[in-house]
């Protein structure tokens, strides 16, 4: 993995992926800013790491859990869009995530459900 000062919104965001995909729920996390706040899981936001780690680690116990991106789009060098398809055992859900990526690492994101 790219050290995070180096690296762009782009492979910040394929980093998140390919953690997502392994089911590395460290390498995950540590694509997220120490105080990142996710919106669009639960009623609340996830807010900071601690809280990020404790909603996928779970997670990443399903074998059949995966992502794939259907199409991507990166503004200003800074906000990674993507229309995602993600499966867990027995469902796939369509999602729309918009990530705010800084200094190589996402201090926002919103995913938004179909």
């Amino acid at each position: 993995m790219a050290e995070s000062s180096t690296r762009g919104p782009l492979e910040t965001f394929s980093d998140q992926l390919d953690a997502f995909n392994s089911h590395d729920v460290d390498a995950f996390v540590d694509t997220y800013a120490d105080d990142a706040v996710i919106h669009g899981l639960l009623d609340d936001p996830l807010l900071g790491r601690d809280a990020i780690h404790a909603f996928y680690a779970p997670r990443f116990d399903d074998p059949q859990l995966r992502c794939t991106v259907e199409n991507l789009v990166v503004y200003e060098n800074r906000w990674v869009v993507a229309h995602e398809v993600v499966w867990r055992t027995g469902t796939q859900t369509t999602t729309i995530g918009m990530f705010d990526i800084v200094e190589g690492k996402i201090s926002r994101a919103m995913l938004m459900k179909a």
